[in-house]
Parts: C-alpha cells; structure tokens; sequence
C-alpha cells in the first residue's frame, strides 16, 4: 500500500502486499500517528493484513474508510480501537467488503485460513459481534469475488445501509442475501454512526480513468468539442444531428456520475447518468446503447462526466492501415513457447457452459466443434489479408490490437429466464460484429485459467457460427512471447 503522513494522520491506498509489514512497520515507529485512513484499499496478502492488523491493535489508533476497504484491507480497518467512514467518495461507494481466505494462484476459498480471521473479528466487534453474519462472510463464499458489503451510515438512506452478502463476484444483486434491520454500526464493524470529514492527499483523490487510463482536463463543456463529436458520429445526416444534440445537451446538464455512448455502424446512443461510480457509469451507458428494442448494435463511449473519450485522430482508413502493419511486423513465437502451450494439461471437454461461480481454474485441452489456436496459429492468421474476427470477454487489462471487447461476454446462467435473456444479446452483439456465421472468430481472455472465453466460443456454435476458434491461451501467452498489445476499448457489455 502507498502510505502517505499528514499531521497525526497516516493515509494508506492501493493492494496489501508482502512489503506492507515493513512500511507500517517503519510509520508506526514514528510518534503521533492518531488516525490509519484507508483509501480505497481493494486487499491483498492475509499474512500481511494480519500482520498490519496486530499493529494497528497495539497501537490502539482510530481507523477510517475512505470509498472502499475489500478483504486484507477490512482486517486493518477492523482492528482499530475506534472505526469510522469518511467522506471523500461518494456515500453508496462508500463501503467494507469482508469475505475468506483464499489461495493467490487459484481464487480458491481456503477455509484453513479463516479461523485467525474468524478470531480477530470476535475480538473487535465485542458484544455486537454476529457469528451467523461473519460465519457466513467466512465460509459461504464460492471464490475469490464473493463479498460480504457494508456501506456507510451517516450520508445513505436507510435503505441502501442494509449489508448484503453475494457468494460470487457475478452473482446478480438481485440474489444478494440482504440482511434487513442491520447495518455497520449494529453489528460493530464501526464504532460510530457519523461520518469521519477528511481532506484527502491529492494522490489518492478520486481520478477520472477509462479501463486504466487517465483523462486529462474536462474539454465537453467546451462548444467546438461538442461539434466536432456531432459531426464525427453522425456524418452530417441531419436526423442523427438533431438526436445528437439534444441527447448531448441533456447529458451536459445531468448529475455526476455519468457516461454517453453512440452507435458506430448504426444510429442510437445510450446515456447514464446520477450513477455512483464512473466505471458503472460507463458499463451503464454502453449497455443501453447496444441492447435497445428492435435496435441491437455496437457502440463506442464518448464521454465519461465532462471528459472526452475519443482521440481527435481517429480516421478508420489510416487506422486499418496502422494495425496492418503491426500484425505485419509481429514476430512468430519460439518453438519453446508453442511446445509449452501445446503442452500445457487441461480438463475434459465440457458438455456444457460453466457458470457464473466456476468461472476460474484449468480450462479444458479442446471444445466441441470449435479449432483451438496456439500463439503461433493466431499471428500467422493476423498477418493475412483476410483476418478473422477477435473477440476478448475479458474485463480489464490490456487488449491483442484489432480486437472487439464484449464485456461479460463470457457468463452462463442456472435461471432459465436469465439465460434466455443472455443468450439473446449474446446473439445480437455476435450478429453485429460477425453477420456472416460462415466467417472465422475467435474468442479469448486473460489466460488459459480463464472460462469465459471457453462460454463464449461453445455460445457462438451453438448459435450456428461455423468455424469457431478458441485462442486457449489468451492474453498471457500473447504477453510471454512479447507481442503487442493495445488499451482496453469495449463495444458492447451483455449483462
């Protein structure tokens, strides 16, 4: 964690990791510090977390939350003699995420680990301390992404302080345990019902970021901006003009956070807005915009609160032409790459889609009617004029250049209505993207420990695409043999 002195107070932000011990180590043995302010801290290392915990108990300071406090971090923060929220991001943001242990490598839960854990959170809640709560928070999750939430008290309605339990990270919230009547200060996870006000470093205030880069200045409040984005997205037809400008008018005077998308092959926008994270905000708006009735389509997000996401210099020609040229130049793996990863184990094949839980672990060595791709496999077929189509399911992280990201494009559901409902944007955005079923796609994600690419590739046979490719490997295999990649730029979000 970045850690950060001002006056008696310590600021800390970012992961937990293994030279955390030492850093708290070294802040602590300075005299003064009153107040451990965590800032968004998404969790990390148990040991160190434990580890930085003790400390924070011997020290017998205040601890605060800041937006949010996942996993290790919630061990620091509940060790504090007195615990609190505080402002500096929005109150629905605002929140502790509590949840097992679990292994680095496989997202397992690892329920060794989880009666030191159990312990420290019996210490410090005291008599208010809930075993079925924080038993199940312990021990009913189903891998790493599942979360027991708290928000903040002071600044939420009534209803949104009610803590809510999901086993995974892609289980809708709608099928959330809610426990009603309970809220952070009942259960002692703070020892406080008001609102902590803090003045943040200027590192560690809220930075506007599309998929991991960051914005420079507002520019959309600007009239030229707002002209020059009507006449590139609508290509002077004067119907998409007059819908243009007057969704873009109402998207200016909106309330922050909020997020406009367009249709790139088709007319249509989407906008979001009133919405508590930008990142939420932004899968809102690419969301509306790809999944109207009678109007499914790609979309490209141009604006993110006042901030402009699309380059001054996209011309399609001469981008078609640049990215030529890098497939062209692209070297071929090695052989000792291409024997790894035709080497490298996996399952059976499966007979049918994993879901939202099972979506992590060995991956199967072949799919049903689908060709699997090496490295080797993809850069030769890129560096032929007639490509076939990529499509990433992946979330975050970097991008192979060229290609199209459906963002959770790779998900299944048990409920039959949900899944009908998935399979049918699956089909629209597919059919967007690849309108000829007889035209090669492959489907890819972060490695080869990843199922949504495997989802998705059995998803588009089913649905009749008939030379269906799997790139196993996916993004890590392209990183380990030095290939080039681009920034993340989603075109549609199914769920």
């Amino acid at each position: 964690m970045k850690l950060e002195r001002l006056g008696n107070d310590l600021y800390a932000t970012g992961p937990t990791v293994d030279s955390d011990f030492l850093s708290f180590r070294e802040a602590f043995a300075k005299d003064g510090v009153q107040r451990l302010i965590l800032v968004n801290g998404p969790g990390g290392d148990l040991w160190t977390g434990m580890q930085v915990a003790r400390m924070v108990q011997q020290a017998k300071i205040k601890t605060v939350v800041s937006g949010y406090c996942m996993s290790a971090c919630s061990l620091i923060f509940i060790a504090g003699q007195e615990r609190a929220f505080g402002t500096g991001h929005l109150p629905r943001v605002t929140l502790l995420g509590i949840h097992g242990a679990h292994s680095k490598d496989t997202k397992q839960v690892n329920p060794q680990a989880m009666p030191q854990m159990y312990a420290l959170y019996k210490q410090q809640l005291g008599e208010k301390f809930d075993s079925t709560v924080i038993n199940q928070a312990l021990y009913d999750i189903k891998e790493s992404g599942g979360f027991l939430r708290i928000r903040e008290i002071e600044r939420n309605l009534e209803k949104d302080r009610t803590p809510w339990f999901c086993p995974t990270g892609q289980t809708p919230f709608s099928d959330c345990q809610q426990h009603q009547g309970k809220d952070a200060l009942s259960l002692g996870l703070v020892t406080q019902a008001q609102t902590e006000v803090l003045e943040l470093p200027e590192s560690m205030k809220l930075q506007m970021t599309y998929f991991g880069r960051k914005l420079g200045p507002p520019t959309l409040q600007n009239q030229d901006r707002s002209d020059k984005l009507m006449e590139r997205y609508c290509k002077g037809q004067a119907a998409c003009m007059t819908t243009f400008r007057g969704a873009f008018q109402n998207y200016l005077t909106a309330n922050t956070h909020k997020a406009l998308a367009f249709g790139t092959a088709k007319p249509g926008y989407g906008a979001a807005w009133g919405i508590d994270e930008p990142g939420m905000a932004l899968l809102r708006a690419l969301y509306l915009c790809n999944h109207p009735k009678n109007n499914p389509k790609l979309c490209r997000l141009v604006a993110l609160n006042d901030h402009e996401l699309t380059p001054d210099d996209e011309n399609e020609a001469l981008q078609t032409e640049a990215l030529q040229k890098t497939f062209q130049s692209m070297p071929l793996p090695t052989p000792e790459v291409s024997a790894q990863e035709s080497q490298e184990v996996g399952t059976l094949k499966p007979s049918k889609l994993r879901q939202i839980h099972q979506l992590t672990g060995m991956t199967p060595r072949e799919l049903e009617g689908v060709v699997r791709w090496n490295t080797h496999e993809m850069v030769t077929a890129l560096k032929q004029t007639e490509r076939p189509v990529l499509v990433d399911v992946a979330t975050s992280g970097p991008m192979i250049p060229g290609a199209l990201n459906f963002i959770h494009g790779g998900l299944a559901f048990e409920d039959e209505k949900k899944e009908a409902a998935f399979s049918e944007r699956f089909r629209n955005m597919m059919l967007a993207a690849v309108p000829d079923m007889n035209q090669p796609v492959v489907f890819y994600c972060a490695s080869s420990e990843c199922w949504l690419s495997v989802n998705a590739a059995m998803r588009a046979r089913q649905i009749g695409y008939t030379r269906v490719i799997w790139y196993r490997g996916g993004l890590a295999s392209w990183a380990r043999s030095g290939l080039p990649t681009t920034d993340r730029l989603p075109v549609a979000v199914l769920n």
